[in-house]
């Protein structure tokens, strides 16, 4: 099979003949339609990640939608012809306390596609059938892709967070995780207010399900959600220490800021700031199996798919290099 491989850190990706895997008990063989490429896929192949302990060579990708081609034995629920995805996670012990807490996404023991295990930047894909998720028809196979990632990854705190009908949601940042949280939140009931720096993305905004949108280029963004009454929620996908400052003063009363985004860079919070309105700020990693399954159906409810570029596997390393330079919009996703 075709497979785009990282063989060393930092080196582009080799696109070459791989050995097509071989199923085992309880696992199922998928022919790749589309794998996303996410941001972390970068962060990966770039080596910023060398101390997760990524065995070399790895084939990368983590959004990955398919049709199964053959079932291991043990395997129930799955057959030949079934759609499917297969995201992050694949595989989580059950027994630690994160698993049995019910965040088997904070498993310490996971495997994860792309990372710790070969992913979906190749023509065949296998994965346990415990962690394959089915795509419901009313989905397109390829452009769903990036749901299995990005989907899941916006979807989850705003599930945690209950009824948002009349909520004001506030979404930071309009990339590839924002413009899926403005749609889903909508679609929730939410009043949504979308944040981007610049008027580049205000007609985007609307049509995505925005009702108001800020400009963080002519003012602090919490400042102007401040002005309209405060944020019930805030999802924060900007890849920004400074957004991040500037969305606390826009919570409102039992507000909270969820952190998407991989900021790497220090921030200043002041903590007395937190304390009138009883303001919270806490992080959110993917979801669980349940929460894949709940998005998946939400999505092909309400005819809410990523909005993406399609790119042949043998493009990877352009397509890495233009979302090195910012130069994706929205999200990419290989096809074989």
């Amino acid at each position: 099979m075709k497979a785009a491989v990282c063989e060393a850190f930092a080196k582009p990706l080799v696109v070459k003949e791989m050995p097509e895997p071989s199923v085992g008990p309880g696992e199922v063989l998928i022919r790749m339609k589309g794998c996303g490429v996410c941001h972390s896929d970068l962060h990966l192949v770039d080596g910023d990640w060398a101390d997760w302990g990524t065995p070399l060579p790895i084939i990368p990708g983590h959004e990955v939608t398919g049709v199964v081609e053959k079932a291991g034995e043990q395997v129930a629920g799955l057959k030949p012809g079934d759609r499917v995805g297969v995201p992050w996670m694949q595989y989580a012990c059950g027994v630690c306390p994160a698993c049995r807490s019910g965040a088997e996404m904070l498993c310490a023991a996971q495997k994860s596609t792309g990372v710790t295990v070969h992913g979906g930047y190749a023509e065949w894909v296998k994965a346990p059938a415990a962690f394959t998720h089915r795509i419901p028809e009313g989905l397109d196979l390829v452009d769903a892709a990036p749901l299995l990632c990005a989907g899941i990854t916006v979807f989850s705190p705003l599930r945690r967070a209950g009824n948002l009908a009349g909520k004001t949601v506030a979404v930071a940042g309009i990339g590839g995780l924002g413009h899926l949280g403005i749609r889903m939140a909508a679609a929730m009931g939410a009043h949504v207010v979308a944040i981007t720096r610049g008027g580049d993305k205000k007609d985007l905004a609307h049509e995505l399900g925005a009702h108001e949108v800020i400009d963080s280029g002519k003012e602090k963004a919490g400042k102007q959600l401040a002005r309209i009454g405060g944020a019930d929620l805030i999802l924060l996908t900007g890849i920004s220490a400074q957004l991040f400052e500037e969305c606390i003063p826009g919570l409102g009363p039992n507000g909270t800021l969820v952190v998407l985004a991989a900021i790497a860079e220090a921030a200043k919070v002041i903590p007395a700031a937190l304390l009138t309105g009883q303001k919270r700020i806490e992080g959110s990693v993917i979801g669980t199996r349940n929460d894949m399954d709940a998005m998946l159906t939400f999505a092909a409810d309400h005819g809410i798919a990523p909005i993406v570029e399609r790119h042949p596997l043998s493009a990877v390393n352009d397509v890495l290099e233009r979302m090195r330079r910012g130069k994706i919009r929205l999200r990419a996703v290989l096809t074989p």
